[in-house]
């Protein structure tokens, strides 16, 4: 397993590579955070459509926020890219400390220095760049998108430790609905933010859903801080 100090413009990230997931509790160990676990918020979604633009960031600003009040770790993908982009952004904007990880396939992406190489891309184009403002990442072994979901349910299990942990799904397709089903079946309650568009749409529509998705409109800003510190049992 490698560690890495990953040096952008207006700070350093630490980040691990680990080959394989038994490797992921040593890698969590070398990330360099509280032993004693925190309450963890996966945040999970895509690109932001223009339609819903308004409700998605202040959407995203709510949940950094609460990040930030309760002293969560936040889990999202990483990239510079729609909604994992914009919760570096905000926590950058408002000089909040809460750990804000990515973790993403390695094959996939790339960093100041890294690598240029596009031979494992099926787009054909060149990789993902990590967003700056993250203070640390986790990239694993995979050769597509989705293939980083099973780390990441991983990573908020271990990084969670005592405490609890939610899946918040901002819009979102197809691996964030790979993301949703790997989150329930390990027993971690899901909020979808409606009127974000597209999975979250969806399951707003669902009168059949599972019992463990909550849905809350994106712009309601006092029930969406109620319902995610509830599930994380946390008080204000």
């Amino acid at each position: 397993m490698r560690i890495q100090n990953i040096s952008f413009p207006q700070q350093q990230a630490l980040c691990v590579f680990p080959d394989k997931r038994l490797d992921l509790p040593q890698a969590i160990t070398s990330l360099r955070l509280k032993d004693d676990g925190y309450p963890v918020i996966v945040l999970i979604g895509g690109e932001i459509e223009k339609q819903q633009a308004i409700e998605t960031l202040k959407a995203v600003q709510t949940i950094s926020r609460i990040a930030e009040e309760i002293k969560a770790l936040v889990i999202s993908g990483g990239t510079r890219m729609g909604v994992m982009a914009e919760i570096g952004k905000v926590r950058l904007q408002n000089h909040y400390q809460f750990p804000l990880i990515g973790i993403a396939p390695e094959e996939l992406v790339t960093w100041p220095g890294g690598p240029r190489s596009t031979r494992f891309l099926w787009w054909g184009k060149q990789r993902w760049q990590l967003d700056p403002h993250y203070s640390h990442f986790i990239l694993v072994p995979g050769s597509q998108y989705g293939d980083e979901s099973p780390w990441i349910v991983d990573a908020a299990t271990q990084l969670s430790k005592a405490h609890q942990s939610v899946t918040v799904l901002i819009n979102g397709g197809d691996i964030s609905r790979k993301d949703i089903e790997l989150s329930l079946e390990h027993g971690r309650p899901v909020v979808a933010l409606r009127r974000t568009g597209r999975l979250a749409d969806e399951l707003s529509r669902q009168p059949d859903r599972h019992k463990l998705i909550t849905i809350v409109p994106a712009d309601a800003e006092q029930r969406i801080v109620e319902v995610v510190q509830a599930l994380l049992a946390v008080n204000e």
